[in-house]
């Protein structure tokens, strides 16, 4: 036999053996595609996943500070009871009833929702709360009608109610069962910018109602 023949046939066939026919490349290809549309889908979910928690951990940490703060300003100052003396509805001072959209402490100092406006901070009405398209936000106004955020401008009030009981008047007070209190119904929800999808915005909220009591102790 001739051997460069054997040669030349010998080579052809490991060419054929190493090649790819066009059926293998398109099988080969789309096996990869489904990975890896796979492996990104994974990815975008994990992603989301982090995006909602960052979210979550962002209100929960306004309600911490919107709590502590109006907390911190009824132990010290206390409540003023003086301000919802009358009949106008949103003044009532009924736990049962609707609950106010302010809450008075004593010294002159005031917590209510808030938005922008060209004047500055103003009152931010139930209505405007439902409105996604307007940042309402927690602030709080001084004696000398200063007014400044609580809340900061990544989350939205879409909620809050002060629902008042008890009154410690002016007197003498040792009997806890008299001190003042504020529950208050708080509802956040996370503003949709940069970085925070529409569908984020739509479902985080938090929704919280906590109890605070002014510091009781006899006054001199």
């Amino acid at each position: 036999m001739n051997k460069s023949f054997f040669c030349k046939t010998q080579t052809s066939t490991v060419k054929n053996r190493t090649a790819f026919t066009l059926i293998e490349l398109i099988v080969s290809i789309t096996i990869l595609s489904v990975i890896m549309l796979a492996v990104f889908e994974i990815y975008s979910n994990i992603l989301q996943i982090n995006k909602r928690l960052e979210v979550m951990r962002t209100i929960q940490e306004n309600v911490r500070n919107i709590t502590e703060q109006i907390a911190s300003d009824i132990r010290e100052k206390w409540i003023d009871f003086t301000y919802y003396d009358g009949f106008s509805p949103e003044k009532t001072n009924n736990y049962t009833g609707n609950g106010n959209i302010l809450l008075a402490i004593k010294w002159g100092d005031k917590y209510y929702p808030m938005k922008d406006s060209v004047s500055g901070p103003i009152l931010c009405s139930e209505t405007d709360q439902k409105d996604m398209k307007i940042h309402c936000y927690i602030g709080k106004e001084d004696i000398s009608g200063n007014r400044k955020a609580v809340s900061d401008d990544r989350v939205r009030i879409e909620n809050i109610r002060f629902f008042l009981s008890g009154n410690t008047g002016e007197s003498s007070v040792t009997n806890l069962s008299q001190e003042g209190k504020v529950t208050i119904v708080l509802s956040l929800g996370i503003e949709n910018k940069a970085g925070v999808s529409s569908e984020i915005a739509k479902n985080s909220h938090m929704s919280i109602e906590t109890t605070i009591s002014e510091k009781v102790y006899k006054k001199n």
